[in-house]
């Protein structure tokens, strides 16, 4: 069925608007914003703003994002102010993003672009969370560490055959309604469990998320600031929420 077809047919669907508004944390990445910056381009991501969110003055990052803004004003760089930590830079930037249709959160150039265009005709069709999956049939993930990729993997796959729209709710690249995503309290204090709680937030609230498959490939530049040890707990709180939501479901 073609997509125009497709919005004929749902009554939730929305007419295509822009601006999409892409928030990108950052922790050291050195040159790796240049990277992102020419795929997105080349991509031709219809992106209106590309927001690099930083906690200290000292990032590595900052020349390479001063040297894109001078040739590109769609380009910036906003200081975290709730205090250092990836789940404070997106509450940060999602607080701080214009009043936008649409938000596109993703990482250390590890995603694959070429996706977002469906991602929008997704959004387009009513969805409040596109949430691209390395898990399902046609997704990929190249390289990463053993352990991680396993726990990840296993436990979105579960929450998937659980009855969950996504099999891959803890992948930190997604697209966002903005008007939703505005109006969300967000309780994660560790780190990139947001997208978790974000997923469980739009399910319990009977929002549609939709999925499609994309490819995920290892960091080769930037240091990461995953701590996975540290973050398991906070990631296990959403996790159980989200599973006793579908279990209460499934034998009310």
């Amino acid at each position: 069925m073609s997509t125009s077809s497709q919005r004929a047919q749902n009554p939730k669907a929305r007419k295509p608007s822009l601006p999409v508004q892409v928030l990108v944390p950052i922790y050291n990445e050195g040159e790796n914003v240049v990277r992102l910056y020419d795929s997105l381009v080349s991509e031709s991501v219809p992106f209106d703003v590309l927001k690099f969110v930083y906690d200290f003055d000292q990032d590595t990052t900052l020349p390479y994002v001063a040297k894109l803004a001078e040739g590109d004003p769609r380009v910036l760089a906003e200081k975290n102010e709730y205090g250092r930590g990836v789940v404070n830079a997106l509450r940060w930037g999602f607080a701080h993003c214009e009043d936008g249709p649409v938000i596109v959160t993703m990482g250390d150039n590890s995603d694959k672009l070429s996706i977002i265009p469906e991602m929008l005709n997704l959004w387009e069709q009513g969805a409040a969370i596109v949430s691209p999956s390395r898990y399902m049939p046609g997704g990929k993930q190249h390289g990463g560490e053993f352990l991680k990729t396993l726990m990840s993997r296993c436990a979105g796959v579960f929450l998937s055959f659980c009855g969950f729209p996504t099999s891959d709710a803890t992948n930190n690249y997604k697209l966002y309604d903005g008007a939703w995503l505005r109006a969300q309290t967000i309780e994660s204090d560790g780190g990139f469990e947001v997208a978790l709680e974000l997923c469980y937030r739009a399910h319990s609230q009977g929002k549609e998320i939709r999925e499609l498959p994309t490819e995920w490939w290892d960091r080769t530049l930037g240091e990461t600031n995953f701590k996975l040890w540290a973050w398991i707990p906070r990631y296990l709180r959403w996790y159980l929420k989200a599973l006793l939501s579908l279990l209460t479901q499934k034998f009310r």
